[in-house]
């Protein structure tokens, strides 16, 4: 009786240490994607500080939009999943929504876009008129993007899914994911496009 009682205490106590582990394992998972969006962040602050004649640069042979194209498109279409995702945690449907597509589970599995595979949607098409617009426009994404810090717990635990127009229906995490994806893909091209202008760059992450 008391090699069983000590057996089943063990095992709650096991139980609990794992519970523990997961949910720090979730937070931590959540965090990490966070500072990734941060440091990106810092990249592209850093790109549209430099001269027009490198922001407004165009390749037809890597992209048909300029580095400002590219940056100013991140702006909006970070912006836009920020308030995705600000949406759905207010959401009182504790399920709400379907699955990913098949496009969605792969872009999320291996943290891929493939280039030229879609259309941004018009409402996130480049405008950059000048370099001030620009870093005006990335200011106010980063000031929404670091609005979610603070709900990075109900970020991770929440299961209300809403539509992104190509990946199906997402959490809230992994519309965080897809953010930091998309702002990785477009950085890339970024890359190749300093590269064929002759400026020295990182490869981003």
């Amino acid at each position: 009786m008391i090699r069983s009682t000590a057996v089943t205490c063990l095992y709650r106590l096991s139980v609990r240490g794992c519970n523990r582990t997961m949910e720090k394992s979730s937070a931590g998972r959540c965090r990490k994607v966070f500072a990734k969006l941060a440091r990106q962040a810092d990249q592209l602050q850093a790109l549209a500080a430099e001269p027009d004649a490198r922001l407004f640069f165009r390749a037809g042979s890597v992209s048909t939009w300029s580095v400002a194209d590219h940056l100013a498109h991140l702006a909006k279409a970070n912006r836009a999943m920020a308030d995705a995702i600000r949406k759905a945690l207010a959401s009182d449907d504790a399920r709400g929504g379907g699955r990913p597509t098949f496009v969605g589970r792969l872009v999320l599995l291996t943290g891929w876009i493939p280039r030229g595979a879609g259309k941004a949607p018009q409402y996130t098409e480049p405008q950059a008129h000048s370099s001030e617009d620009l870093r005006h426009e990335l200011g106010e994404s980063q000031r929404a993007l670091e609005g979610l810090e603070a709900q990075l717990p109900s970020i991770e635990e929440s299961a209300v899914r809403s539509n992104h127009f190509a990946f199906g229906d997402l959490t809230p995490f992994q519309w965080l994911k897809v953010i930091e994806i998309h702002t990785r893909h477009h950085l890339k091209i970024i890359g190749d496009l300093q590269q064929t202008a002759g400026s020295p760059w990182t490869s981003p992450e």
